[in-house]
């Protein structure tokens, strides 16, 4: 993730991908859970069971919804969640 910035604005956030240049804008519940899994993230990608762990139990999130499969792929993608 040091390739990673991040920044809260308001309720929500904003993470810079120094790699590839691209900017992601996080709505609040993508903030929250974005810093919950920078939190536990040491040198790589969250692993998926650890995070999806993390999400049911932790912050009592539903994964199987769409909203958050999305938020999960967006997160994926920028390198926070393995695969």
């Amino acid at each position: 993730m040091a390739e990673i910035s991040y920044r809260r604005l308001g309720d929500g956030g904003a993470v810079f991908d120094s790699k590839s240049w691209q900017t992601h804008i996080l709505t609040p519940s993508a903030a929250i859970i974005f810093e919950a899994l920078a939190e536990i993230c040491e040198d790589g990608p969250v692993p998926q069971a650890q995070a999806f762990e993390l999400l049911r139990d932790e912050l009592d999130v539903d994964i199987d919804t769409p909203e958050m499969k999305e938020v999960l792929r967006s997160l994926e993608e920028m390198g926070i969640l393995g695969g």
